[in-house]
C-alpha cells in the first residue's frame, strides 16, 4: 500500500471513529420520545402477527413508513433486545454508512482527497445526523442509505458492468424500503445523467436498472396504495415556502433553527459564500449544479406534498445533507483562480464558511450534551412513581396519547387511558367514576373540571417534570384509614387517623389524608399545620424542612361526619433532602393570633399543642 492510500485509510479511520464517538455518547441517557416508542412497541413487533395496536387493518395500512422498515425493527429486536439503547443503536449504525457514502462520493465527483476527508468530516460532526443517529426511528437508516445509493448510481452510469448496477438496484431498493420519500431522489438521478450528457447505452441500462427496481417495488407500491385510502393526513405543518430558509436550511445546515435574524443570515450567507468559491473553481464542471438540483428538487416536491397533507418537517429533507456538505467540501477545498478572486479573499471566505457552520453547529451539540435540550420528559420517573403509588383500582389519565408511558410503566397496576384530543373529557371519564383514585397527568382544563365536580382533590406535584392532580372519591370510610390515633384537639375535633402516601424512591413528595371526626363548629376559623422536622437544622436555621398549612373549614364541617382532609408536603422538590429520619407532626391554630389548640389522648392525657405520626426515612430505599 502507497503511502498517500495509507493516509488515506488512516483519516478514514479516524472519521469514522469520531462519527461512532459522537454517535455513541450518551446514547440510551434520555428517555424515548413518543414516536420512539411508537416504534419500538409497534414497529418492532412480530410483522407476521397480529396488528399490536388491535385495530381492523394492519399497522402496514396506515402507518405512513414501508415494510423494510418494520421488518430491520423487528429483526433488530429480536437480536438487540428493545432497552433505549438497544433499539438506537440500529439508526446509529445505519448512520455510520454515511460517513463511507460521502467520503467516496466526494472522491468519486471531485477526484480531491481533501474534499472526500473533509465531506467525511462534516457528516461526522454534523448535529442534526447526531441527533437522529440516537433516535430509534428511520430517518437516520435512511441518511446513510440515500448517499450510498446515490454513489452507486453514479459509478454504476460510468461503467458497462451490470454487477455495479445491480449494487445500485439492491441499494437504491432498500433505501426506498426503508422512507418514501427517497422517490423524490429519484428524479435527481435522472438529472445526472442528462447534465453529464449521458451515452445511449448508460440510458438503457438505466432502463433495465429501473425495471428491475420496479419489480423489487411491487409491494412498495401496493403498500402506497393501502396508505392513499387511510385517510392519513399528517401530523405535522402544511407547506410555508418562507421557512425553507429561515427554519430548513438552518436545520439542515447547523443542526437546529435559529433565532432571527440568525435564522436568514446564516442560510443567505451559506449561499453567497458557496456560489462566491464555485463561481471561481478553475475547474468547471457540472456537479455543483447538479448537487443543486439535489437540494432543489426534492424541496419543491415536498412543498407540493404539504399543500395536502401535514408532512413540512426537516427531518423529511435530511437526504438532501449530503448535497450540502458535499457542495461544503468542494467550496472549501476547491483550485480557485487567484487572478479573478485575490487569495485574501479567498481565505476570507473559506474562514467564514466554515465558522459559519462550525459555530452555530458546536453551539447546538453542546447544548444537546448537556441536556439543555432534552429529547423527551422524565418518562422513567413518572412511571416509577405510579408503579409506587396508585393501585389496581386507581386510573391514570393522560390529556392526549402517547405511546412511551406504557413503554416504562411494564405491567404497571393501574389501568391508564387518555383523553382524545377535541372530545368532551366527561365522555371519556364518565365510564371510569367507579375509581376509587383518579391521577391526572397535565392540565387540561375540561377534565379537571369534571374530576372536581366528581372527587375529592388531594394533592398536586410535579412529578419528572409533569403536573400530576390527585383524585379521591368523595365517599370517606373507616376502611380508607391505614393508622389509627384517636387523639382530640381541644372540644371541636377528634383525629381519628391517618393515611400516609410517600415518600417513595421515585419522589420525595407526601401526602397526608387527615381523618378527622368534627365534634363542634366553631367561630374561629382554625387552620391544621403539617410540619416535616428533624433534629438537623434546615437552611434557614429552623427544624422545620417542609411544611403544610391549610383550613379544614371548622366553623362549618358536619359533626359527627367522617371528613379527609389532605395536605401535602415536598410535591415539587427538585433535590433529596440530607439523609436522616424526620418528623411528620400536626397541630391545630388560631390564624389571627397563632395561639395553638391543646391536644388530648384517647384517654384524656395531654400531649401538648403538637402531635408527632409518623417518622419517615430519607433516602427512601
Amino acid at each position: 500500500m502507497s503511502r498517500s492510500a495509507s493516509r488515506r485509510l488512516a483519516f478514514f479511520v479516524l472519521v469514522c471513529g469520531l462519527a461512532f464517538a459522537l454517535r455513541i455518547d450518551h446514547l440510551g441517557a434520555s428517555p424515548l420520545r413518543g414516536d420512539e416508542a411508537f416504534a419500538v412497541r409497534y414497529w418492532a413487533a412480530d410483522p407476521l402477527g397480529a396488528d399490536p395496536l388491535g385495530a381492523d387493518t394492519p399497522l402496514s395500512h396506515r402507518e405512513p413508513h414501508p415494510f423494510g422498515t418494520f421488518g430491520a425493527f423487528w429483526a433488530w429486536n429480536q437480536i438487540a433486545g428493545s432497552s433505549e439503547f438497544a433499539m438506537r443503536l440500529l439508526p446509529l449504525l445505519g448512520n455510520l454508512l454515511g460517513v463511507a457514502g460521502m467520503w467516496a462520493l466526494a472522491r468519486w465527483l471531485f477526484h480531491d482527497d481533501r474534499a472526500a476527508t473533509l465531506a467525511a468530516l462534516l457528516w461526522a460532526i454534523h448535529p442534526f445526523l447526531i441527533w437522529h443517529a440516537q433516535d430509534a426511528r428511520n430517518y437516520a437508516l435512511w441518511a446513510g442509505l440515500s448517499p450510498l445509493a446515490m454513489l452507486l448510481f453514479v459509478r454504476a452510469a460510468a461503467s458497462s458492468q451490470p454487477r455495479r448496477w445491480a449494487f445500485y438496484v439492491a441499494a437504491q431498493a432498500l433505501a426506498l424500503y426503508t422512507f418514501f420519500l427517497e422517490a423524490f431522489l429519484l428524479p435527481v438521478q435522472i438529472l445526472f445523467l442528462l447534465l453529464t450528457r449521458s451515452h445511449r447505452d448508460v440510458w438503457r441500462r438505466t432502463g433495465i436498472a429501473g425495471i428491475a427496481l420496479g419489480v423489487l417495488l411491487v409491494p412498495w407500491l401496493v403498500q402506497l396504495y393501502w396508505l392513499s385510502g387511510s385517510g392519513y393526513s399528517g401530523t405535522l405543518d402544511r407547506a410555508d415556502p418562507a421557512a425553507v430558509l429561515t427554519t430548513f436550511l438552518p436545520t439542515l445546515l447547523v443542526g437546529d433553527a435559529l433565532s432571527a435574524p440568525w435564522n436568514a443570515i446564516v442560510p443567505l450567507s451559506w449561499i453567497a459564500l458557496v456560489a462566491l468559491l464555485l463561481a471561481h473553481d478553475a475547474r468547471r464542471s457540472r456537479t455543483p449544479l447538479w448537487l443543486s438540483v439535489w437540494i432543489v428538487l426534492p424541496t419543491v416536491f415536498l412543498l407540493i406534498v404539504a399543500t395536502r397533507m401535514s408532512v413540512f418537517n426537516p427531518r423529511y429533507l435530511i437526504a438532501v445533507i449530503p448535497a450540502l456538505l458535499l457542495l461544503t467540501a468542494r467550496a472549501l477545498t476547491a483550485p480557485i483562480d487567484s487572478s479573478r478572486l485575490p487569495r485574501p479573499a479567498i481565505w476570507l471566505a473559506r474562514v467564514a464558511l466554515v465558522a459559519l457552520l462550525v459555530v452555530p453547529g458546536a453551539d447546538t451539540l453542546a447544548r444537546y450534551y448537556r441536556g439543555d435540550t432534552p429529547k423527551a420528559p422524565d418518562w422513567p420517573t413518572l412511571a416509577a412513581f405510579f408503579m409506587e403509588r396508585a393501585g389496581p383500582t386507581n386510573l391514570i389519565v393522560f390529556p392526549a396519547p402517547d405511546p412511551t408511558f406504557r413503554y416504562y410503566y411494564t405491567d404497571g397496576p393501574a389501568a391508564e387511558i387518555s383523553l382524545e384530543p377535541g372530545s368532551d373529557p366527561a365522555d371519556t371519564l364518565d365510564a371510569e367514576l367507579w375509581r376509587d383514585a383518579i391521577w391526572l397527568v397535565g392540565d387540561p382544563p375540561d377534565a379537571m373540571r369534571v374530576l372536581d365536580e366528581q372527587y375529592q382533590r388531594l394533592a398536586r406535584y410535579t412529578i419528572g417534570g409533569f403536573p400530576i392532580t390527585y383524585y379521591a372519591t368523595r365517599e370517606v370510610s373507616t376502611d380508607d384509614i391505614a393508622h389509627a390515633v384517636g387523639a382530640t384537639f381541644g372540644d371541636f375535633a377528634h383525629l381519628v387517623g391517618y393515611t400516609l402516601h410517600g415518600p417513595s424512591a421515585a419522589s420525595p413528595a407526601i401526602t397526608l389524608s387527615l381523618y378527622w371526626l368534627p365534634l363542634a363548629q366553631t367561630q374561629i376559623d382554625y387552620k391544621v399545620f403539617v410540619h416535616l422536622t428533624s433534629p438537623r437544622r434546615a437552611p434557614d436555621g429552623s427544624p422545620i424542612w417542609a411544611q403544610d398549612d391549610r383550613a379544614p373549614g371548622t366553623t362549618t364541617w358536619d359533626p359527627n361526619a367522617l371528613l379527609r382532609d389532605p395536605y401535602t408536603l415536598l410535591a415539587d422538590a427538585t433535590e433529596d433532602l440530607p439523609p436522616g429520619d424526620y418528623t411528620l407532626e400536626i397541630g391545630v391554630y388560631d390564624p389571627a393570633t397563632g395561639e395553638r389548640v391543646p391536644v388530648a389522648g384517647p384517654h384524656g392525657d395531654s400531649l401538648g399543642d403538637t402531635l408527632p405520626l409518623a417518622t419517615v426515612h430519607f433516602p427512601v430505599q
